[in-house]
């Protein structure tokens, strides 16, 4: 008599091991970056001779985080004039080929100097979705869709002006699934006052948004330059980090304030605590954070730009998937083992791994954040150089801002309810086999006489039922096989 056996188990096919709960299958590198123009009132460092923000993309798309390194997928911008992202795409498709790379065209209502922007790469991103938020005092969203003004603990002004642009962003080739929300946000500098009153703002303008306008369990990244100079103690970081700001509001997604079941708050991945929680800087002299500024390349003085994901965004606070930010234990390129290989995760500041000093530039030749490009083309110091602002106006190269970036994973979780049972037992050793499970999946069907060596026999997509009928012609051959379903993820 044949001994027929049926695992439990489940094979994600997509390079992790049978009973994994999730697999990864493609990698995005997403930056924020202030690119200047609209300080400058010109694309120079785009369109000039010398290209020198398409040469510093290119050289984050060869430089390493961990042991990988890719082409950009999607870079938020800040700092645009009229005419820069068109100016920006045609110098990356003249590196990178015709079409590759897009942008996206939504008009940015600010009232403010300088628009954001996202640019992405339309063989792996596409947008689904891109608007615009509110600008002025009134941004703070209420649950039945009304707006209120934004709490102003200092008293001063606490506008926002330059509206925060929200994008909805899908991997090609994945569902709705792997969708994310992408706030590129260009705060208010200087003319804030002392206590980051807009600034603050802000940041109730896209935490509200994220709470009241985005489905639960959205995926969400905050980023762009929110000017923080005061440090991690500002209002505006605590709001997006769901702490106690000043005025005694608890931002946390738990506290009696905010409760909610979206998940909002933001973690910040320099953090070297696992799980991942804030940081503290403090944008003075003698700071031992000074691996986290990225302002500016000519004087290294500050961390006012931010890249922070919410909690979905991090494996080790969710394991059903979607886009996740990719973990970094080890940099074989960083041999100096500066701060930012320490990091769990992959993400940094381009050109600043802690190595330059404070006041320097990222030509200082004490700077090893690059060291993974002494050879390739554009070379470290190639790349170093042109990041460096120098001149000004429709002479300007560089920008004076660093680029601050990340490695996204797009995480499958396995389908549940995977059910593999004999159907039919037919002549002739025909066996066929019923496998139910969601709609759409593709599984093959492995068999195996020592449960070691897995051959596919047959494969597949399940229905509209969920169902998906296989048979074995060959089981007539062995005196006993085991089987098991093998999901691949997209």
């Amino acid at each position: 008599m044949k001994l027929i056996q049926f695992l439990t188990i489940v094979s994600v096919v997509s390079g992790l091991a049978i009973g994994s709960p999730a697999a990864w299958g493609k990698t995005l590198r997403i930056v924020s970056y202030n690119i200047d123009c609209a300080d400058q009132s010109s694309d120079n460092n785009i369109t000039g001779s010398t290209h020198s923000l398409p040469t510093v993309v290119q050289g984050i798309g060869l430089h390493h985080l961990g042991t990988n390194a890719q082409p950009v997928d999607v870079m938020s911008c800040e700092e645009l004039n009229s005419t820069t992202l068109g100016n920006f795409t045609t110098q990356l498709n003249a590196i990178y080929g015709a079409g590759t790379y897009t942008y996206d065209t939504t008009t940015d209502a600010t009232t403010g100097g300088g628009t954001d922007g996202i640019i992405y790469n339309t063989h792996t991103m596409q947008v689904i979705s891109a608007r615009t938020l509110k600008t002025g005092q009134t941004v703070l969203l209420q649950s039945g869709g009304t707006y209120t003004t934004a709490h102003s603990p200092g008293g001063g002004s606490n506008g926002v002006t330059r509206a925060p642009m929200v994008y909805q962003l899908r991997p090609i080739g994945y569902g709705a699934t792997a969708d994310f929300y992408m706030y590129v946000s260009h705060a208010r500098s200087t003319s804030d006052d002392s206590s980051g009153d807009a600034r603050y703002a802000e940041a109730q303008a896209v935490r509200s948004d994220a709470k009241y306008n985005l489905p639960a369990g959205a995926h969400i990244l905050y980023a762009g330059d929110w000017n923080l100079f005061n440090g991690s103690g500002e209002n505006a970081y605590k709001c997006l980090t769901g702490q106690t700001t000043s005025d005694g509001i608890n931002w946390s997604d738990t506290s009696s304030i905010w409760a909610n079941t979206n998940q909002t708050q933001a973690y910040d991945p320099m953090s070297k605590t696992v799980p991942p929680t804030t940081v503290t800087w403090g944008n003075v002299s003698g700071d031992n954070a000074t691996y986290l500024y990225g302002d500016s390349t000519a004087s290294l003085t500050s961390r006012i730009d931010v890249q922070l994901p919410n909690a979905l965004m991090y494996g080790v606070y969710n394991s059903k998937g979607g886009v996740q930010l990719a973990p970094d234990t080890s940099d074989p390129y960083d041999t100096l083992n500066f701060p930012s290989s320490q990091y769990p995760y992959a993400f940094e500041t381009f050109g600043n791994n802690g190595s330059v000093p404070r006041s320097s530039s990222p030509t200082s030749a004490s700077n090893h954040s690059l060291n993974d490009l002494v050879s390739t083309t554009p070379s470290a110091s190639t790349v170093y150089a042109d990041m460096l602002l120098t001149g000004s106006g429709s002479s300007s190269t560089g920008t004076d801002h660093y680029p601050i970036f990340g490695d996204y994973n797009v995480v499958t979780a396995p389908p549940a309810n995977i059910v593999l049972k004999l159907a039919a037992w037919g002549t002739n050793g025909l066996f066929q086999f019923k496998l139910s499970s969601a709609t759409n999946l593709n599984f093959s069907i492995q068999a195996s006489t020592n449960l070691i060596t897995w051959t596919n026999i047959a494969s597949g997509y399940t229905d509209t039922n969920g169902l998906l009928f296989i048979q074995d012609s060959n089981a007539d051959s062995f005196m006993k096989r085991f089987y098991r379903a093998a999901w691949t993820s997209p």
